[in-house]
């Protein structure tokens, strides 16, 4: 009886074991051939988050080649992550796809360079974008009427909002939010899933503001002064003529110097040239005093252009003290300061400038002439 059980399960489990041998054979087999892009970006022309797709509009580029060969009629979809409901599809319908040839962000000679824009399979391309409602459903675009893909070929296409229906945004949360693009054609698909980062603020403000540049404005009434007759062992003559300064309220003041040319060897001066050359010379120290009777020589006074306010004549230079006057030296190495002012002001400041000379007894007669040479400048 044991033997004879044993032979019947024996029996039954070859039956079955023959069964399913024979199923196995005649039921066709499905193979899905799915593989990883070879390459991928997406470029996003806003990284903020919230971005609403009305008043902020924001633009999709997707770069993709395919690591088999995909046939035509195909699709690729975008899917984004379930948490992300509503904000990257913010209205459900058709998007305008374009097909495009090159991106910025291209890696020439790589994977990363588009080589051709993505084809159509006869028909026009069309996306959709449909909006995720509650867990496990996302945000999807989807684009159509993909031509064939060739292996190894980067292809790219863009997305942007439709004419009356589909609106794209950014989700509401900055940091990752891992998406899948996806290409498929039947059976055949590839997709990769990868990273897209967002911040809450894409946007740096840079500001400069343009400064007036710091000005000085310098004028000299007359370049020729003549201070007439002059009598050996008489009163010393004067003659005038104006200085004029203004600033700009950026600068922080302006000075005035002044040399002379004299004999060209000795000092500074009226100087006759002619034979018999003869100097009245603005020498001795730093101011002449032309009131004495056996006195003789030549300088100048400044006055003081707004009586007491921020501009300033040096001591030597001062009209206080009529027939006193400021020594000029020759050359520019011996420039004496006659007026500054440390602050800036709007309206001119307008000093006089004062020359005086003087001949001794035995001053020889003829023409005499000083050129004296004025340096404006400014503090800035």
């Amino acid at each position: 009886m044991t033997q004879t059980y044993m032979n019947r399960n024996v029996t039954i489990g070859s039956f079955v074991a023959i069964i399913t041998a024979i199923s196995l054979f005649l039921v066709p087999k499905m193979f899905v051939q799915a593989d990883s892009l070879t390459a991928v970006y997406f470029f996003l022309s806003r990284i903020q988050t919230n971005i609403n797709g009305t008043t902020n509009t924001i633009e999709y580029l997707i770069a993709a080649a395919p690591t088999q060969t995909i046939p035509t009629a195909g699709t690729i979809t975008i899917t984004f992550p379930d948490a992300d409901d509503g904000n990257w599809c913010r209205t459900a319908g058709a998007l305008t796809v374009t097909a495009v040839a090159s991106s910025i962000v291209d890696l020439a000679s790589t994977d990363w360079d588009i080589d051709a824009v993505l084809p159509n399979s006869g028909s026009a391309l069309t996306s959709t974008c449909t909006q995720g409602a509650g867990a496990s459903s996302s945000d999807v675009i989807t684009v159509s009427n993909v031509g064939g893909l060739t292996a190894g070929t980067t292809y790219g296409f863009k997305l942007a909002n439709g004419t009356a229906a589909g609106v794209i945004g950014t989700d509401d949360t900055a940091g990752s939010h891992p998406t899948t693009v996806q290409l498929q054609s039947g059976a055949t698909i590839d997709s990769s899933t990868f990273d897209l980062e967002l911040v809450t603020n894409d946007i740096v403000t840079v500001s400069a503001t343009v400064t007036a540049v710091p000005t000085v404005n310098c004028s000299i009434s007359s370049n020729t002064v003549d201070i007439g007759s002059i009598f050996p062992g008489g009163a010393y003559s004067t003659a005038t003529h104006t200085i004029s300064t203004s600033t700009s309220l950026a600068t922080s003041g302006y000075y005035w110097a002044s040399y002379g040319t004299g004999d060209g060897s000795t000092d500074a001066g009226l100087y006759k040239s002619t034979a018999t050359t003869y100097l009245l010379p603005s020498t001795g120290s730093t101011t002449i005093d032309l009131t004495g009777i056996a006195t003789e020589g030549f300088g100048m006074t400044v006055s003081d252009p707004d009586a007491g306010g921020a501009a300033v004549v040096p001591a030597d230079f001062s009209d206080a003290n009529p027939g006193t006057f400021g020594a000029l030296d020759r050359t520019s190495a011996g420039a004496r300061l006659i007026l500054y002012q440390n602050g800036s002001q709007a309206s001119a400041d307008n000093s006089t400038i004062t020359y005086g000379a003087k001949a001794g007894g035995s001053a020889e007669a003829g023409s005499y002439s000083e050129n004296v040479h004025f340096i404006c400048g400014a503090y800035y």
